[in-house]
């Protein structure tokens, strides 16, 4: 795949996971059609290709490259396997204003472990 089709595919499959994601009746079509869903976003999938979703992948690079390879691999294999990670999940947390100027500053914060100090 040429660099222009790797990230007009990336960009497209990106509008899909976050179609899934935010919207329930995409993340419906996506179980029961998912060649719809890819189509309204502009990825069109060879007819009679059988489309597998595998979800709730963690959201890292590896799901992207992976899904670039199944994207490629189609032809050999008549299958694509649709990777939908699941969506990161952040708790709401009260903080006070010295608390959040901390973290705009880029110092963190002790109760949330995965912010940058």
């Amino acid at each position: 795949m040429e660099e222009a089709e790797r990230t007009t595919f990336t960009a497209r499959y990106s509008a899909v996971v976050a179609a899934a994601w935010s919207d329930p009746g995409k993340e419906r079509m996506l179980s029961s059609d998912p060649g719809a869903l890819l189509a309204e976003h502009g990825i069109s999938v060879p007819m009679g290709t059988v489309i597998e979703v595998v979800r709730d992948q963690p959201a890292t690079s590896d799901v992207l490259e992976s899904q670039i390879r199944a994207w490629e691999e189609i032809p050999d294999r008549g299958t694509l396997r649709l990777l939908v990670p699941h969506p990161e999940r952040f708790e709401a947390i009260d903080l006070a204003e010295e608390e959040l100027d901390s973290l705009v500053a880029g110092l963190g914060h002790p109760a949330l472990p995965d912010v940058p100090r």
